[in-house]
Order: structure tokens, then sequence, then C-alpha cells
């Protein structure tokens, strides 16, 4: 069978949204692709969890700084509270059953921050340094920067590379890493691209890039997303969801 991976999407007016890359990825590597629609029913959420092996939580809209107890800096961009609301109902019920979690920039930042991370609201404001450029203007697929890569981190034992080219689409991202979690690499600026659990057995890697729109290029993106899916494929064997 098949492991089913629920992705998150982005709520525009009265319509979903969700860049085709994910859905490709997932199905192009062996899941199948279940998307989740925003609800605030908390039985439904608790449905749409119990029906995946793996969870996807997409980029998109800014995080609300309410989520980490500050008020908005002047550039925060467009925020989503409901669709905050609801992806954090459906990462605790989803690490509360230990399925495997995938997030990517907006998904990567709300792990940390709904754990007690906290976030710069827009890093070229707010990050002392000299930075690189992070909100890159060449395509979704063009590997922008380079990252280091924890030796001692789950991340690692994936990719078995120390350093890599990643893409970069985004002006926020995490500060202080929420006790759940460790770093597992950094851009050469400092700022970092990679989160993970420090449960061993619970698969959460949390990164600021987007590995589905670089994995028919790119051989470290594509490993991180077998990855997933296969501790989906594990996890599936472990629970009935019938």
């Amino acid at each position: 069978m098949k492991p089913v991976i629920g992705i998150t999407t982005e709520s525009t007016g009265d319509k979903l949204q969700l860049n085709q890359s994910y859905v490709n990825a997932i199905s192009d590597l062996g899941g199948v692709p279940l998307l989740l629609a925003k609800t605030d029913e908390l039985d439904v959420i608790e449905e749409q969890v119990h029906r995946i092996d793996g969870l996807y939580l997409t980029g998109g809209s800014d995080i609300n700084p309410a989520t980490y107890d500050e008020e908005p800096h002047e550039k925060l961009g467009k925020v989503e509270h409901g669709r905050d609301e609801y992806e954090i109902q459906v990462i605790k019920h989803a690490i509360k059953k230990k399925i495997p979690i995938l997030g990517v920039c907006r998904g990567n930042q709300l792990l940390n921050s709904l754990n007690g991370g906290t976030m710069y609201q827009d890093l070229p404001s707010q990050k002392e340094g000299e930075l690189i450029q992070h909100k890159q203007q060449s395509g979704r697929d063009f590997l922008q920067h380079t990252i280091e890569i924890n030796q001692k981190s789950k991340l690692y034992g994936i990719i078995q590379q120390d350093k890599i080219r990643v893409n970069s689409h985004h002006h926020q991202a995490n500060k202080d890493i929420a006790d759940e979690f460790r770093i597992a690499a950094t851009a050469p600026d400092g700022v970092i691209e990679a989160i993970e659990s420090k449960d061993e057995d619970h698969f959460i890697l949390a990164l600021q890039f987007h590995p589905e729109d670089a994995y028919t290029l790119d051989d470290s993106a594509k490993k991180i997303l077998e990855a997933f899916i296969d501790a989906a494929v594990e996890y599936d064997k472990t629970v009935d969801n019938d």
C-alpha cells in the first residue's frame, strides 16, 4: 500500500490554493497526496489526521506573530490566522500519533513557533549582520545558496553531505529554537535552514527551503522527500487507518 500524505493548503477567498509541485513530488516518489482543507471543526480535523500516514506542511502566508506572543512588525506580510489555528490543531494531533511530518518554509516556522520557538518576522530588518539573499528572484527550482549540515543530524544521515545548495523564497525565519528541536542546517549568514525532532522515534524534519520544487534536478532534495515517504510507509505498517 502506498502511504497517504496529507498536504496543507492555503485559502484565497472561497478557493483552496496549492502549488502543483507538492502533489507531483509526492505522487512521483511513491505516495498518495491528499489535500487537507481548512476547518474549525475539531472532530473533522481528528478524522483528517486519522486518514493520513504523513503530514506535509506547506509554504504560504506569514505566521501570525500572536502565535509566539509578539506584536506585528511593520514589514509583516499577509497572515491567515484561520489557517494558523487549523494547522496548529492538525500538528498537535499528528505529533500525538507520531505521524511523520515534513514542514517547509512557513510549515517549518509554524512547527517551531507553536512549540515555544520564536521568529524573525522580517529578516532584512531584524537580523543583525550582513545577509545573503533569501528571497530569490530566480525560478523556484534554482538552487540559490549553500547550507551547512550538522554531521550529527538526521538530515545528514539522509543526504550524506555536509554542504548542499537550496532554493530560497522567504523573508521570515526561525530565531530561537523550541526545546523539542535541534538545528540541522544553517546558511552562511547564520540563518537557520533546517530543524529536526530530538525524538529519535518520530520523523519530524522542518526546512526553510522547498525540496518539492527541486527534486527532479537535485539529488539531495529527492533524498529528503524519499526519506519522508519511507517514514510514512513505516508508520502505515503500525496502524490501521480503515
